[in-house]
């Protein structure tokens, strides 16, 4: 069959939500978003940072690995983290049940379908889009045990819940103590006191989870899991499984792809932490590409701080140049950014964060 003919004719199941029949054709995105790369094809490898001699916080190697984090970050806004204490167990555990939760038929996912205003719960695709439909079924869920609950007991009833609401719980605490940790020894690296994010993130209501499932594609030339973006949050952290698909900009212009290691963890900063150091450390726009063959799962853990909280860059960031001299980015708080967010429903390249560019003098 012909791509005219795969576009016209090939009903996505996977992604039909329960009254609603899509084709192919509804997921070609534009011309110039279609990728150049494929989902296999890797090249130069973003850096590897392990943290298994990374114990205790008053030796050098400590301080190796925080300065290293914070290279990567200028450099790529990108790094994969091995030896970072969270058990394959818990891994593995959560994986597992997100499959079977994708596995579910339709009907059955739909007892969890996302509803209002925020994107919480189960969406196939997202047709509010309109245009540039993900190749993708999604869970976002908060960081809250009783909003998992809920979700949960709504998909698989009050009897059978606790397979997966224990298994997504678990996971979201053991990667968030890691994040702190992350964002603990980015702060050292910059010079800051050790505390000087995290403490902004002792209330996790802002914080959320979304797995993703990309089904195979019968046109993955002109169809995206994920178009090209960067993330709004602080600090993600994204598991992947074997299959290939995440691809980083780099240098604003060269595509990347990302290859998966057993076991690792891939960390990338967000918009807010970029404006939090002047531009030092680096948000880059990112995609995830699908393919014929294989399906794909991956589960990203963006880190937010507290509604309240203040982005503003410390004065010694400022001096110390960042990107150009003065400071780059007027303070806001997240609240204030979340809204900007909400109201453009999408947001493609970095355009919420440039809302608080400063003009250069």
């Amino acid at each position: 069959m012909d791509t005219e003919e795969i576009e016209k004719q090939h009903v996505v199941d996977a992604l039909s939500s329960t009254g609603t029949i899509l084709r192919v054709k509804d997921f070609v995105w534009c011309a110039e978003e279609w990728p150049d790369l494929t989902h296999d094809a890797y090249a130069e490898e973003i850096p590897v940072i392990s943290l298994a001699a990374a114990v205790r916080y008053d030796d050098g190697e400590y301080d190796r690995r925080c300065r290293e984090m914070v290279e990567a970050s200028i450099e790529w806004g990108f790094f994969k983290l091995v030896d970072h204490g969270v058990s394959s167990e818990i891994m593995e555990n959560f994986k597992d049940r997100c499959e079977e939760f994708f596995d579910l038929c339709t009907e059955e996912k739909m007892k969890g379908a996302r509803s209002g205003g925020l994107p919480l719960g189960y969406s196939a695709s997202n047709i509010d889009y309109g245009l540039n439909l993900p190749w993708a079924e999604i869970v976002q869920l908060l960081h809250s045990p009783q909003q998992v609950v809920h979700f949960t007991k709504n998909v698989y009833g009050d009897q059978n819940h606790q397979h997966f609401s224990d298994a997504i719980i678990e996971y979201m605490e053991a990667v968030d103590r890691l994040g702190m940790r992350i964002l603990e020894m980015l702060a050292r690296g910059l010079g800051l006191c050790d505390d000087f994010f995290t403490k902004n993130f002792k209330d996790k209501e802002q914080t959320m989870l979304r797995v993703n499932r990309y089904p195979p594609c019968p046109l993955p030339e002109k169809c995206l899991g994920l178009g090209s973006h960067s993330d709004p949050q602080t600090l993600t952290i994204l598991l992947q499984d074997h299959v290939g698909g995440l691809q980083v900009q780099k240098n604003g212009e060269q595509w990347v792809g990302i290859r998966p290691v057993s076991g690792s963890f891939v960390v990338n900063i967000g918009d807010t932490l970029e404006a939090w150091t002047n531009g030092r450390l680096k948000s880059v726009v990112h995609r995830a590409v699908v393919n014929r063959e294989k399906t794909r799962l991956s589960a990203a853990y963006f880190m937010s701080p507290a509604r309240d909280a203040v982005i503003e860059c410390p004065s010694h960031l400022v001096a110390g140049g960042g990107e150009g001299h003065g400071r780059k980015y007027a303070a806001f708080t997240w609240e204030d950014f979340r809204k900007e967010l909400l109201k453009q429903r999408r947001v493609t390249g970095k355009t919420a964060l440039k809302r608080y560019l400063l003009s250069p003098h």
